[in-house]
């Protein structure tokens, strides 16, 4: 898949057998101001975010810095927040399976994503799970997320942000406003910023309830509040899309 992941472990059978035959599942959509992103409350069940807080309470978690980027820190550096990484097709194809009612049938040129030009259908959700948790101080800079482009010809588009957990003051997901936005793809400058957003950047908040899905284009510029107290937790993956072949 991607790079190798940060502090790879695995869920257990039991755990994902658990989410996979819940029935009590009952979402709702919604949209948030300013920005094409939604919000698929109720994703999760309570009962499937107590299960995910069980399994994730055995693992170990390794910090990262305020970037994201694993290979970018060192011991003594700020710490963004802490990170494990799981693989589960089982786990992908549920989520997919919950989300298709809310994809676009077809993404082409006019999205707000680089989607090359050409046209794509969702596929798949990405078998890796990153799970994170933000502590108290913990953040993320203003960024973009990157596209994978996997080796059968599908690649990501829209990125998925599972809340797991979210009894911290502080923390949001929020949206910033991007003077690149007029410009093609190709021309933009996608690096992480050096500096926090200004309070006047941010164009729409979202304060996240646990069980919630949080749905976004890559390339959407994005970061993670500080937490002042508490902890966050999230569960980050991607839709897969595949090319739809010219007529």
């Amino acid at each position: 898949m991607f790079e190798m992941p940060v502090n790879p472990f695995e869920l257990s059978e039991e755990a994902v057998s658990r989410i996979s035959a819940d029935d009590s599942w009952a979402p709702a959509e919604s949209e948030l101001p300013n920005i094409d992103a939604r919000v698929i409350r109720h994703f999760l069940t309570p009962a499937e975010v107590e299960v995910f807080a069980a399994e994730l309470a055995a693992q170990p978690f390794v910090p990262v810095g305020l970037d994201g980027d694993a290979a970018n820190y060192a011991v003594g550096d700020p710490v963004g927040h802490l990170r494990a990484t799981a693989e589960s097709g089982d786990l992908a194809a549920e989520f997919y399976r919950r989300l298709r009612t809310f994809l676009s049938p077809e993404v082409g040129s006019d999205a707000p994503t680089d989607s090359d030009g050409r046209r794509w259908k969702p596929a798949a959700v990405n078998p890796r799970m990153r799970f994170i948790t933000y502590g108290d101080g913990g953040r993320l800079v203003p960024h973009y997320d990157s596209p994978y482009f996997a080796p059968d010809g599908r690649r990501t588009l829209l990125t998925v942000v599972v809340y797991l957990s979210y009894e911290a003051v502080g923390g949001e997901t929020r949206f910033i406003a991007d003077r690149q936005n007029e410009l093609p793809f190709a021309q933009r400058d996608f690096s992480d910023w050096h500096r926090p957003a200004e309070p006047e950047e941010i164009v729409s908040t979202y304060h996240p309830e646990p069980g919630d899905a949080l749905l976004f284009w890559h390339r959407t510029l994005h970061d993670s509040a500080p937490v002042l107290e508490g902890t966050k937790t999230i569960l980050r993956t991607d839709v897969l899309y595949e090319p739809i072949d010219a007529p």
